[in-house]
């Protein structure tokens, strides 16, 4: 039974002030409704003022998934009765939204985008003694009312839960390279999924944040979908809620018909003329997107495409990290080698990201640099990157405080010498040609100098010792 899926997309749009009124966006962490005014607590009487620079923010979204943008837009009301809308209605983009068309590709499957447009967030609800559905209490924060989302709904193209959430990733990494949203932000992305079986009832899953989460309702709702088709009960067509602790999504409500919401057009915002030269400015100074700094990054370094994919899919973050590391340390194949391999794995062991980490590309860099003037091995460096991630202490303050720099050669000369000693029948047995022999001196040398010598150096100088016995 083939699965079919479309998304609808709310992204906050990182802006100063919120889309209607100068109140702050930056709400993290401050005190419920405190950031709030008539406008975005629906007083009577008060006036909505359009943000600039959230259309803008449309504008370049649209742009980055080929959309088509309108030359006139319009905002409409979007009536509905719940508590997380003071004024019982939403400013929206219904009849005329921002743009239309477009397309992502994933892999080599093209989603296909039906629309872009801007809408103010609702309020935030906070469920005590229980979720959504049994709760004791629900309390309302509405320092989030009125933040300016950015709406992008797809054709239901995506077939598998699998690419919703690859696309999702490459959608958020657009968004991030163009500047418009903070990934890092609490709700700043959030998914309300549509799922149907051959063709079957519509049912949508509301209000999903983080792309896990996405793929477990998907899953979870595909299965349960499956599975009423098998036992030949019938799909209603309703919207549900997922419940990121179970794993679960129950019965919300009917799902509304379009109608439901009484649409009409915005009384107190006029219709907006986007003028060639914003559109075209905004065109011309669109940043680097993602495909294309994977094919820079190969082009300017000489560093693998799988290198790249991962480098820059890892996060704009990490695409710069890498860059600044090539400004200071001269060979970019090196910096790539270790990033790829063995910093992100060890960012992965400790279950942190760049951001959360200390580290620095002046850090990191030292680190290569030591292993070229010889202070330490390549094995001890991979060795003492786990703790330098989990620290973000100075490689060479580590060594220094673990006493971790290569032994001088002449010391080293010593400790063969006294492994050769202890080893006569080794000795006897790589001269009459057994020269696996050599190979136990070599790794005695190693376990006994632990990481503090070069292979390669124990090597010429067990071999060098053999040959003079």
């Amino acid at each position: 039974m083939k699965a079919t899926i479309g998304l609808e997309i709310h992204v906050q749009l990182k802006t100063q002030s919120k889309l209607f009124c100068s109140c702050t966006t930056d709400i993290d962490d401050i005190e419920p409704n405190t950031a709030v005014c008539p406008i975005c607590l629906g007083y009577p009487g008060s006036k909505p003022k359009l943000n600039k620079k959230a259309i803008e923010h449309g504008i370049t979204i649209g742009i980055a998934l080929e959309s088509s943008i309108k030359p006139v837009i319009r905002f409409s009301r979007k009536n509905y009765f719940y508590p997380d809308m003071a004024k019982n209605y939403q400013i929206t983009q219904y009849e005329v939204p921002l743009a239309e068309g477009g397309y992502l590709m994933v892999g080599d499957h093209r989603i296909g985008i039906t629309r872009v447009h801007i809408e103010e967030d609702p309020a935030k609800l906070v469920h005590v003694g229980g979720g959504i559905t049994n709760a004791r209490e629900t309390l309302i924060d509405y320092n989030r009312a009125g933040v300016p989302l950015v709406e992008i709904v797809t054709e239901p193209d995506i077939t598998s839960t699998e690419e919703a959430r690859d696309f999702l990733k490459k959608l958020s990494l657009i968004l991030e390279h163009l500047g418009v949203y903070d990934p890092s932000g609490e709700g700043s992305l959030r998914v309300d999924a549509n799922v149907s079986i051959d063709g079957g009832n519509r049912v949508e899953v509301k209000n999903i944040t983080g792309f896990r989460n996405v793929e477990k309702a998907l899953n979870y709702e595909v299965v349960r979908q499956r599975s009423a088709v098998n036992m030949g009960l019938p799909i209603v067509r309703e919207t549900r809620h997922f419940d990121a602790e179970t794993g679960v999504t129950s019965t919300l409500r009917l799902k509304e018909q379009e109608e439901d919401y009484g649409y009409i057009a915005e009384p107190d915002l006029t219709q907006i003329h986007l003028g060639v030269d914003l559109v075209g400015g905004l065109r011309a100074s669109m940043p680097e997107l993602p495909d294309q700094r994977i094919q820079r990054l190969v082009d300017r370094y000489g560093i693998t495409r799988f290198q790249s994919d991962i480098i820059v899919n890892t996060g704009l973050r990490m695409s710069v990290f890498y860059e600044k590391c090539c400004e200071l340390y001269s060979n970019s194949k090196t910096v790539a080698n270790w990033l790829v391999t063995y910093l992100l794995k060890s960012l992965n062991y400790e279950g942190m990201s760049l951001e959360e980490s200390k580290i620095s590309p002046e850090t990191f860099t030292e680190l290569l640099t030591m292993m070229d003037d010889g202070t330490i091995s390549e094995r001890l460096a991979k060795e003492l990157i786990k703790d330098y991630v989990k620290t973000g202490k100075s490689p060479r303050k580590l060594v220094e405080e673990k006493n971790l720099a290569l032994l001088p050669v002449d010391e080293l000369r010593v400790v063969v010498g006294e492994i050769v000693s202890e080893n006569p029948q080794a000795v006897a047995d790589y001269r009459s040609g057994k020269t696996k022999a050599a190979e136990y001196l070599i790794g005695q040398v190693l376990r006994k100098v632990r990481a503090r010598a070069a292979a390669n150096t124990v090597r010429e100088l067990v071999l060098e010792a053999l040959k003079e016995n």
